[in-house]
């Protein structure tokens, strides 16, 4: 009986150290919580600055220098007619009469020796043929003669200020008349210059038409 208890106690005295021995036991360690996740940041939004190019002034341009004009030398003597209306000039030659015009838009007319003359007209106009023709016409029905002019042929001539002018060349009497009018066409009008009648002085009047100088 006593060796039972003493059996009891033993076993009981074994649990308590046991018990005992697992409350002193170090426990075991807890691993620290995980650090939170760091919070998602958006990069900023940078916006480009706008940057503005300055300004750029264009260089001058300096236009070019117009031609100087070289009055042309003429085989004549010559004196200068300068329209202040229509802004032309020509020369004719030195000598010559300058009296009134009477034709219809004519601005000179001029007499030399003999049947040579010269008018200087300025007509509404598109077309230089056209115009001369109906000049011509004129001068014949004002000196009264039962003519008809017809066109011979035409030509240009490069005059003094560069200026590309018509020549066309005319005839009545069945050529015993002639005429050569030189000129341009500025502005809707036809400035012309008629040298008429003697067929001898053709040359001459063609002289004095490519004289024109239009400003």
């Amino acid at each position: 009986m006593l060796k039972h208890k003493s059996l009891v106690m033993v076993s009981v005295l074994v649990l308590v150290l046991a018990v005992v021995a697992m409350s002193c036991a170090p426990a075991k360690p807890v691993p620290p919580p995980a650090p939170p996740a760091p919070p998602v940041v958006a990069p900023p939004v940078v916006t480009p600055p706008v940057v503005t190019p300055p300004a750029v002034t264009p260089p001058a341009v300096t236009p070019p220098a117009a031609p100087a004009i070289v009055e042309k030398v003429t085989s004549y003597k010559s004196q200068k007619y300068t329209d202040p209306t229509y802004k032309f000039s020509l020369a004719y030659p030195e000598g010559w009469s300058k009296e009134a015009a009477t034709l219809k838009g004519a601005v000179l007319y001029s007499k030399g020796t003999g049947k040579d003359l010269i008018y200087v007209a300025v007509r509404p106009a598109t077309n230089f043929q056209d115009a001369a023709l109906e000049f011509l016409s004129d001068l014949i029905a004002a000196a009264k003669v039962p003519f008809v002019p017809g066109v011979d042929s035409s030509e240009k001539v490069t005059l003094a200020d560069g200026t590309v002018a018509d020549v066309i060349l005319l005839s009545a009497a069945f050529g015993q008349a002639k005429s050569a009018v030189t000129g341009v066409i500025k502005d809707g009008n036809a400035i012309m210059i008629c040298g008429a009648t003697d067929p001898k002085s053709m040359a001459l009047y063609k002289e004095i038409g490519s004289t024109l100088i239009v400003k």
